[in-house]
Order: structure tokens, then C-alpha cells, then sequence
């Protein structure tokens, strides 16, 4: 039987403090936070060369979806450091090209993939090559059956903001003291839910926001009417950050339904989409709904460098070390890097002859570059082509 090897940090951050005082005559104590510094230590080598140890596998945040670009990156993603994102089944795509966030925005193609960042704010981009289908609940795009829910006023058709189609459903929140704001179709064209009720599926919709302030969560309602349908809500947009002010993609899993009265599966044709807010959020213009689709998702993993240089006595992954038994992201063949940098910072940390510094750089820079020979960084490369004309 195959045995798999699960790797065991060994060397703890007393141990390397310990090891970076004797390289350096036993001077440590001459540092006035020996904590910030094997921080600034660890820093240094994972910002000079891609540690092997660092690197992590795990699932995606949610599956990948058709006509869906937006996901939730990794929260400990390095850079742009990702190695892939292979499928856990059936894989539809041939092979990803890391682009910057500006290409892949304004000329995507099939199989490209991209970091933005933005106030703070980090998103993934994939445009994954996985069948297009799904059921379009309702494009949104003309008024139809479509009128207010909760505190709203002013329903109407909006052929000038929208995400896809012609158009997207524009309302105005009220100056009544309600909980609630959104839309309500009871009489969408039927269909079956029951495919979608197992596995990976989900509802997308978009949702244009005047101002996030005061606004709670959204949730959609599905069912055969108003007194029976199944409801799901969300705290936060499909790409995992915040609701912000203007449009957000919204994600309703199909997992994990609340169910009002006894829904029939086979005929939904009763649909609510709407936001839970304070009762002082009140007179507010300009929010809207567009293109709602419900979709089968497919399970993705994601290979990538982590920016998290330690590891907690109980297994918890850190950005920077805490206490003296936090164990080092480092093998046997990697935790000599740490040292050697450790020796260069700290022999100018405690003012060392010029001449011990400049060698112990090399002895750094040499140990680094022989280490990168024999484990060659294989994070994808950012590839940037031209304005096609």
C-alpha cells in the first residue's frame, strides 16, 4: 500500500534564535526584540526565494462556475505565487495562464487567470474553459411580473445600468421604517430545481448597492409560493470580501436550504431577492438586481506559495511567530537559509565589523542560489500579450 509522508516542522523559534547566536558570537542579547527580529529574519528569506516548505494545496472556496470570474483567493496567498488549480474530477481545462488583472479584464480568454487587488481587497480571477447550461431564473432585464418587497418604491426597468442582457430591475428603498428591500416575481417560468439540489450548485445574481451601510445581508427565496419556498442568505459577496458600494456578484449555495411550508421541487416558479437592513436605512435611490442564474459548480483545488512563514505548536499556520515554540516553515535543507540570513541582520544589528557583514551575505547569497538550483520556483509566470488589433 502507498504510504503517504506528512511533512514535520522541527525547528522552533527558540531553537533558530539559538542557532543565530552562536553565528553571531553570542550577541543576540544586544537586540531589543529578538521576536521582531526572527520575524524580519523569516521575512527576508520567503520575500528572497519561493521555500518549499511554504507551498499549500487546498480545495477552492467554492467550485467554478460558468460565465462566473470572481473567487475568493486564498487569504495567505504570497504575490501572484500560484502553481495551479487542477480540477478534483473531470478537468475541462488545458492548462492556465497567469495575466495581469487589466488583461484579463479587458480581453480575457479561455484558461486565463489573474490576482486583483484593490483597496485592500484581493480577488482571483479565472475564466475556466468548464460547459456552459444552467437554468436562467430570470434575466432581469424588463419589468415583467417583477414588483416590491418590503420598504421599496419606484420599480422599475434600468436600460442603462446593467450587467448583461438589456437591462437590470432598478428600485428605490423607501422612507418607511421596513427591514427589508427588494423584488418579488410570483409567476417566474417555471422549472425543476431537483438537479441542482445535490453537489455544488448555485444561485448567481447580480446586486447593484447605493451605500453598504446599514445593510445586513441579502437572501433569496425559491419555492412554489409565497408561503413555500426555501430560502438562503448571504453575509458577503461571492468573491469572500465585503458588500461595497456598487455592483457585487451574489452567491446562493444550494446547500443547506431553509424551507418555508413544503416546496414542489419539480415546478419553482416563485422567486424574492432582497436585502435585510436596519430600520433607519430608509429614502436611499439607485439599487438594482441583474441576471439570475442557477448553475452546477466544479470542485477546484488550488496549489500555491503561502505567505506564512511559521506554524503554532498546534498546527495553526502564521504570518509571524508569537511564542518561543513556533515551529519554522522550513525542512532540514531550508532551515540553513534562515540561519545564514539570520547571521548577516543580526551581525548589523549589533554592529559588526563591515567586512563579517559583506561575508555573510555571500555566504547567504551563495547558499540561496545553490538551493534555488535544486528547487527550481514553480509558480506560474505572469504573461502579459499585446492590444489585439
Amino acid at each position: 500500500m502507498l504510504q503517504l509522508c506528512q511533512m514535520a516542522f522541527t525547528y522552533t523559534q527558540s531553537q533558530l534564535l539559538s542557532d543565530i547566536n552562536r553565528k553571531i558570537f553570542g550577541k543576540l542579547g544586544m537586540i531589543s526584540s529578538q521576536q521582531d527580529f526572527v520575524n524580519e529574519v523569516a521575512r527576508a528569506v520567503n520575500n528572497d526565494v519561493s521555500i518549499r516548505s511554504t507551498r499549500r494545496k487546498m480545495a477552492l472556496a467554492t467550485g467554478l462556475f460558468p460565465m462566473v470570474y470572481q473567487y475568493p483567493a486564498p487569504t495567505d496567498l504570497r504575490d501572484y505565487k500560484i502553481i495551479d488549480i487542477p480540477a478534483q474530477a473531470k478537468d475541462y481545462d488545458k492548462q492556465f495562464t497567469m495575466v495581469p488583472s487589466e488583461q484579463f479584464i479587458n480581453r480575457k480568454h479561455p484558461g486565463d487567470i489573474a490576482i486583483e487587488d484593490y483597496n485592500g481587497i484581493r480577488v482571483l480571477l479565472i475564466n475556466s474553459e468548464i460547459p456552459t447550461g444552467g437554468q436562467v431564473i430570470s434575466e432581469l432585464d424588463t419589468l415583467g411580473s417583477w414588483e416590491a418587497f418590503g420598504g421599496v418604491e419606484n420599480v422599475a426597468q434600468d436600460s442603462s445600468d446593467y450587467i448583461k442582457g438589456s437591462g437590470s430591475i432598478t428600485f428605490d428603498i423607501s422612507a418607511v421604517s421596513d427591514t427589508t428591500a427588494g423584488i418579488v416575481n410570483p409567476n417566474i417560468p417555471a422549472f425543476d430545481i431537483t438537479p441542482y439540489l445535490a453537489g455544488d450548485s448555485a444561485v448567481f445574481v447580480w446586486a447593484k448597492i447605493n451605500s453598504p451601510t446599514n445593510l445586513t445581508n441579502f437572501i433569496l427565496r425559491l419555492g412554489t409560493n409565497a408561503s413555500n419556498y426555501y430560502s438562503k442568505t448571504v453575509t458577503f459577496a461571492h468573491d469572500g470580501n465585503e458588500f461595497v458600494a456598487g455592483w457585487n456578484l451574489l452567491r446562493f449555495d444550494i446547500t443547506n436550504l431553509t424551507e418555508q411550508g413544503s416546496v414542489t421541487d419539480a415546478s419553482i416558479n416563485y422567486a424574492a431577492i432582497y436585502m435585510t437592513k436596519t430600520t433607519g436605512k430608509v429614502s436611499e435611490a439607485g439599487y438594482k438586481f441583474d441576471w439570475m442564474i442557477l448553475n452546477k459548480g466544479y470542485r477546484h483545488d488550488i496549489t500555491y506559495v503561502s505567505k506564512n512563514s511559521w506554524q503554532s505548536a498546534t498546527g495553526v499556520y502564521k504570518e509571524n511567530s508569537t511564542e518561543s515554540s513556533d515551529l519554522i516553515l522550513a525542512g532540514t535543507s531550508e532551515y540553513d537559509l534562515f540561519v545564514l540570513k539570520g547571521k548577516e541582520i543580526g551581525l548589523g544589528e549589533t554592529n559588526a565589523e563591515q567586512g563579517m557583514i559583506e561575508m555573510a551575505a555571500r555566504d547567504y547569497t551563495a547558499a540561496m542560489e545553490k538551493y534555488m538550483a535544486n528547487n527550481p520556483d514553480e509558480s506560474m509566470i505572469m504573461i502579459t500579450s499585446y492590444q489585439e488589433q
